[in-house]
């Protein structure tokens, strides 16, 4: 199988490596310098070796604040009593399809809380958009029973994402409050059903090593999914690690590269977190080998309740993705998006 060859900056990059042992993989997460460069040149080498150097946009409506799962970082767990909750009605999300398909996005975006009391709405909602539009269906509805997403599928969605967040099954548990086994299922569950799959971690959780990064990107070779993405952590407010530090950008762009090394067709995203925490953060994203930008369609009430980063998080506007994408010097998937 092939690996990675020797990392001397001076080389012109590589195309792909198909796997990395756990010392490349720790040596690369911590690539500065001439050692950096290197890596997001190679990045980006193999993204165009593999074709893939249009970037896709997708546009997310994010539907419900509500959630049944506890998880440490999130101001939507189940316990914070301070945050006003919403749910979409169908009507809003075909109406939002529309603007969607308009803009010349090919992808539709449903992202919510692990909210089952949801699945009824969006039941309804996916076969209407699949007569209405011509959108790609894209779910990240969190950890389901397979029968459910079965039924999603069998009405026309079309991908899923599900980030496993955290790598290791100790830590996993002490900030998720769920086994790592559980999504990891999921995950499995939704490959099977033949989803085009989507998973991550985060980077520069409290208490996370630079071991639990290398155990992240282990696990991402062994699921093997479609696409990837890394974001870096943010404290928000309401949360048991709303006093935190922020995660580090270089360290979850360096993460980005890799991947791109690992599949070089992937879907990566270049996440909104990234500009939260420094300006350019997405520009920087895409020269890392991202070929991905998410444009948020959710209006603006219930996107000031949807605290998913924090709640100041950074918001990806039509103009800010085309910009960005422009700068990077790379064409769009659909360039009638760029009209």
């Amino acid at each position: 199988m092939q690996t990675l060859p020797s990392r001397n900056p001076s080389q012109p990059g590589v195309q792909s490596a198909a796997r990395l042992t756990s010392a490349e993989i720790r040596e690369l997460i911590q690539a500065q310098g001439e050692t950096q460069e290197w890596l997001f040149r190679s990045a980006r080498q193999a993204r165009q070796g593999a074709g893939v150097d249009p970037v896709t946009l997708r546009g997310v409506i994010e539907f419900s604040s509500f959630c049944q799962k506890n998880c440490n970082y999130c101001a939507m767990r189940a316990s914070n009593q301070e945050l006003e909750r919403y749910r979409m009605t169908a009507k809003d999300l075909l109406a939002i399809a529309a603007e969607i398909q308009r803009a010349g996005i090919p992808i539709i975006f449903f992202q919510g809380g692990q909210d089952r009391a949801s699945d009824p709405m969006l039941m309804e909602v996916i076969p209407e958009i699949r007569k209405r539009y011509d959108l790609e269906i894209l779910l990240c509805l969190g950890e389901r029973p397979r029968p459910i997403y079965e039924k999603f599928a069998e009405l026309g969605a079309n991908s899923y994402i599900l980030k496993f967040e955290i790598g290791n099954p100790t830590l996993h548990q002490s900030v998720i409050n769920t086994p790592l086994e559980w999504r990891v299922r999921c995950i499995r569950d939704l490959q099977a059903l033949g989803y085009r799959v989507g998973t991550g971690n985060i980077v520069g959780m409290p208490g996370q090593t630079l071991d639990n990064l290398v155990e992240d990107i282990e696990l991402i070779q062994e699921l093997d999914t479609d696409f990837f993405s890394s974001s870096p952590f943010i404290p928000n407010a309401n949360t048991p690690l709303e006093g935190a530090d922020m995660g580090d950008v270089m360290t979850t762009l360096n993460i980005m590269a890799i991947y791109r090394l690992l599949k070089p067709q992937a879907l990566i995203p270049t996440v909104s977190a990234l500009e939260k925490i420094l300006p350019d953060g997405q520009l920087m994203g895409l020269n890392a080998g991202a070929n991905v930008m998410t444009i948020n369609f959710t209006p603006n009430q219930q996107r000031d309740q949807y605290h998913i980063y924090s709640d100041r998080r950074f918001i990806v506007s039509y103009n800010h993705a085309i910009e960005t994408v422009q700068r990077a010097g790379l064409p769009l998937l659909h360039p009638l998006a760029a009209a």
